[in-house]
């Protein structure tokens, strides 16, 4: 072979290469939704909490680029499993206008708890809709023992552990919705939070081999997707549903998660 010959192969190789790849990152990979069941250990659990499970969504970004019968399938894929309790950890939508399609596209999981994402921070009408039940520096006991908190957006807002916690009944099992996974680390041991569940990170949405993720946001490098150990509190941050800025993924596909407590 000559070497015109191999330099011609070598970049049509490349060429169909980086095309497949492109490919199935715009077309195939962000609509490879996966259903992870994941199970969350709690010291000294009651026992009629053992086996309780929350379903999350994370990300959805309804709006112009992640449309509303997408994210009704990821809603369907979650409520098949039939969660005890359904939470949406922040960004539900990339635009104003997105929230008139909030109650078809989630619908399967109306009632769900939700907190407030930093692409939500600048949707005013999200706050008054009323698909989900938006937890700003509030909460609600949404099982006998079981504590469910929501702080505001941790890099926008003003979130308020305190806030977010007050009422909860004395030896309650505390579980915190905070969009920013990082926020973690200002948990401290008097908060007896159990368990944090976020977003935001999207996974990084692009990763390489070897590498790891491209681009990471601000509060969302460090317990960047799955379940970690923070100082005092456990944390799960979810890859999340839909896509932002760019409509890529690439080996980090979207997900719908059961956190089975136990």
């Amino acid at each position: 072979m000559t070497r015109r010959k191999f330099l011609k192969r070598t970049i049509a190789t490349v060429g169909f290469t980086l095309a497949g790849i492109f490919g199935w990152s715009y077309w195939v990979e962000p609509r490879l939704i996966r259903t992870l069941r994941v199970t969350v250990r709690i010291p000294s659990l009651p026992t009629h909490l053992q086996g309780f499970t929350i379903g999350v969504l994370s990300d959805l970004h309804l709006g112009s680029i992640v449309s509303t019968e997408y994210i009704r399938s990821a809603a369907e894929k979650l409520a098949a499993e039939k969660p005890d309790l359904v939470v949406v950890a922040g960004d539900l939508i990339s635009e104003d206008a997105a929230t008139a399609e909030l109650p078809r596209a989630l619908e399967p999981v109306k009632g769900a708890f939700a907190c407030l994402g930093n692409w939500d921070y600048y949707q005013p009408s999200i706050r008054s809709q009323k698909t989900v039940r938006m937890l700003v520096n509030a909460g609600a006991e949404v099982a006998p023992g079981l504590w469910l908190g929501g702080v505001d957006n941790c890099l926008l807002g003003e979130p308020s552990l305190e806030q977010a916690l007050a009422g909860a009944p004395e030896g309650a099992v505390r579980i915190l919705l905070a969009h920013e996974p990082d926020y973690a680390d200002r948990v401290t041991a008097r908060h007896r939070v159990a368990l944090q569940i976020s977003g935001h990170t999207h996974g990084g949405q692009v990763r390489l081999p070897f590498i790891g993720p491209l681009l990471l946001p601000p509060l969302g490098r460090k317990y960047v997707a799955g379940l970690h150990q923070a100082p005092h509190c456990q944390v799960y941050t979810s890859r999340g549903v839909g896509v932002a800025h760019l409509p890529l993924r690439f080996l980090c596909p979207p997900e719908v998660t059961i956190l089975q407590l136990a």
